[in-house]
């Protein structure tokens, strides 16, 4: 039953919007304008679709499309945690299968496939467009902006290039839309290949500008020497601690303070890190604050074995000049369905 619902779906918005279908020309076709922006000595490429729509499952796929064609080279797709050929999107197989939402006027699309999902995509994926917008004096022609969701931390930096929350399309909400104008940017770093290869191709230069606007807005100020940053409020729990409370108990035996990033504002994030010597945490967004970490800052990340690879925060860290160092976790608890990583004794005597 639940097939048969889920292709009378496929089938009924396939009637309502028609079939898409793969372009077989590439993106200097005739539908599209391209303008060339300058930024850091490099130039971006600026695209504009008349009437275009735009598709997301605010996950791994996003289709860009111009007259029921999806536009081959910056629509994006994952296959089995790889950045794929456009063969994989979903609209190619399901269509579009969302009531479209449409708007009077320009958006400038920010969506970018698993890249809206978390703090560090938002810096180092996305604010980066806006930021290559600015510089070239541009933003002032875009009515709407077409965001990943609607966050306290995306609103918050985009205030500071005068974005105002009214102007801000909601893609949890709207998954699929369509404008009189759409527009869009070349992806700052990524290409194809494993998704988490990527974050070694940000550029250092991308990390210097981020720091540079936001380190300004820093917000309240503290005294903390050593912070662990507590990922147990995360909604993902692929990186979580067997029995946690314990855990956090010792650190502050070792003068370490405890802070849940959710809880804190951008801004009062800048200033944490910004006045911290020693942080230590599991890994995952939050570290991307540590571009606003004064140099040499001891930077201790906790890994499975599995990903002991993974190498964005480490890229983030040597491009900040920081000292970087993994703590490689290769013992786990089954606890309520989830591998829980068990922090040992010995790892404390890793960190110095």
């Amino acid at each position: 039953m639940k097939y048969l619902y889920k292709i009378s779906i496929i089938k009924l918005f396939e009637i309502i919007y028609g079939k898409i279908y793969r372009s077989k020309k590439k993106i200097d076709n005739k539908e599209l304008k391209i303008t060339n922006l300058s930024f850091l000595k490099k130039n971006f490429k600026l695209y504009e679709i008349d009437r275009g729509r735009i598709f997301t499952d605010c996950n791994t796929n996003v289709a860009y499309i111009s007259k029921n064609n999806q536009i081959t080279n910056f629509s994006y797709q994952q296959n089995k945690d790889k950045i794929s050929s456009i063969k994989y999107n979903s609209v190619l197989k399901i269509g579009t299968p969302k009531f479209k939402k449409n708007f009077k006027g320009k958006v400038f699309s920010l969506i970018q496939g698993a890249s809206g999902n978390n703090y560090w995509h938002w810096l180092f994926d996305l604010l980066p467009k806006i930021e290559i917008l600015y510089i070239n004096k541009m933003l002032n022609r875009f009515d709407y902006f077409y965001i990943p969701k609607i966050d306290n931390y995306i609103i918050d930096t985009l205030k500071i290039y005068g974005i105002e929350k009214k102007q801000l399309i909601d893609s949890q909400k709207f998954k699929h839309i369509q404008a009189d104008t759409i527009s869009f940017l070349d992806n700052i770093y990524l290409k194809s290949g494993g998704f988490h290869k990527q974050f070694e191709n940000i550029p250092i230069n991308i990390v210097k500008k981020i720091k540079n606007r936001l380190i300004k807005y820093k917000g309240r100020k503290f005294n903390n020497k050593k912070i662990f940053i507590d990922r147990s409020d995360s909604k993902f729990n692929h990186y979580q601690f067997f029995e946690n409370d314990k855990i956090i108990k010792t650190l502050k035996k070792k003068n370490f303070a405890i802070f849940k990033l959710s809880k804190l504002s951008i801004f009062d994030q800048i200033s944490l890190f910004n006045s911290s010597k020693l942080i230590l945490g599991l890994h995952g967004a939050g570290f991307a604050n540590i571009i606003f970490c004064k140099k040499k800052t001891q930077i201790y990340e906790i890994l499975r074995k599995n990903d002991s690879k993974r190498n964005a925060i480490k890229t983030i860290s040597n491009h900040s000049g920081l000292k970087h160092k993994k703590i490689i976790i290769n013992k786990y608890k089954k606890f309520d369905g989830l591998d829980l990583l068990i922090f040992d004794k010995k790892y404390f005597d890793l960190i110095m």
